[in-house]
């Protein structure tokens, strides 16, 4: 099975391999070595790509655009077709095939609003824009932007892995700009070794529960659970129609009073949403590991995963508890419920 020279070429200039083929292909087949060979082959499969049911396309290509890593949709450089994108249909190809991402390993205070600025761009010039060439708005399954949301830890002196308020206030107000619909979301849970908080290495970050198998397992469906359970709500809050009540629509976030105080405006009150559900899932995820097993048993993985001595002091010992036996993660959404 080949593919029409047209189809080849086309596929191969969206995956910024044209050039590499090209000079491979050149090389007299009697002189080539078995690596070019292969190389040739893998490129070959690559393109054949454009011939499969869609569904299986999707998931083949995308890990193949150039850079490999997804785009960040923080930085409005990334808004714009990159320039090896030469013709309208590799450009169709580019945006529907890309991962994006809104990046969070490197969010501060200081940064937040500049990074949802952008993200709000892309959002509305992109994303959900039912005129941009790749017409991303009407895929189905809907297309996904990765969000991910670090559990901080310092492996030197130990203790409990903590979110920052940050992290969880860059969600929220990512699932405004995408209209509450959590369809267009793919969450994941990233372990960060803390030690040097300046690091942003891929050295320092352990996907929790990569491909849903291992020892976190449960606490990465509990994260999951929390998290989805307050942004559905912060989703109804945001739907509820203008003829409920407002003491009933911001009864799980404000006062009676906050709540038809008509001083206070909806943004305002969405702000206080927003901290409130930030405040509750940072406290549901401390409660995961309260006790000194549980903290034992994830300081004694971690430190085992990343490769780093156990800390001797307060927070160190707590790792002897583990050997108790795992520990269960039963799930408790609390006020979240």
């Amino acid at each position: 099975m080949a593919l029409p020279a047209g189809q080849k070429r086309l596929a191969l200039r969206l995956l910024n391999l044209e050039a590499e083929y090209t000079i491979l292909t050149a090389i007299n087949p009697a002189t080539r070595t078995y690596e070019e060979n292969a190389r040739i082959k893998e490129l070959d499969f690559l393109c054949l790509a454009h011939g499969l049911p869609s569904e299986v396309k999707n998931n083949v290509l995308e890990y193949y655009i150039p850079g490999l890593e997804p785009v960040d949709i923080t930085d409005s450089a990334n808004h714009v077709r990159p320039t090896w994108c030469t013709d309208d249909e590799a450009e169709f190809l580019y945006w529907r095939h890309t991962r994006f991402i809104f990046r969070t390993d490197d969010l501060t205070r200081t940064n937040l609003d500049n990074k949802i600025n952008a993200a709000q761009t892309f959002v509305q010039n992109i994303l959900r824009s039912t005129t941009h060439s790749a017409r991303l708005f009407y895929m189905q399954p809907k297309k996904k932007i990765i969000f991910e949301i670090y559990l901080k830890i310092d492996l030197s002196v130990g203790g409990a892995a903590e979110i920052d308020d940050e992290n969880l206030e860059a969600l929220w107000r990512l699932l405004e700009l995408l209209n509450g619909e959590l369809g267009h979301l793919q969450l994941k849970f990233i372990w960060k070794n803390d030690t040097n908080p300046n690091d942003l290495s891929a050295a320092t970050k352990r996907e929790v529960a990569t491909n849903n198998s291992g020892p976190f397992t449960a606490i990465k469906q509990n994260l999951l659970a929390i998290v989805l359970a307050a942004a559905r709500h912060y989703t109804t809050c945001m739907h509820a129609p203008a003829t409920v009540n407002p003491i009933t629509r911001w009864a799980r976030y404000l006062s009676p009073m906050t709540a038809t105080d008509p001083a206070t405006t909806d943004a305002h009150r969405f702000a206080f949403a927003r901290d409130w559900s930030t405040l509750r899932v940072s406290g549901q995820v401390s409660r995961m590991w309260t006790t000194r097993n549980k903290r034992g048993f994830v300081l004694w993985s971690l430190c085992g995963m990343f490769n780093v001595p156990i800390p001797r002091d307060d927070g160190g010992a707590a790792t002897y508890g583990w050997w108790m036996g795992t520990p269960t993660f039963p799930l408790d959404l609390g006020d979240l419920a």
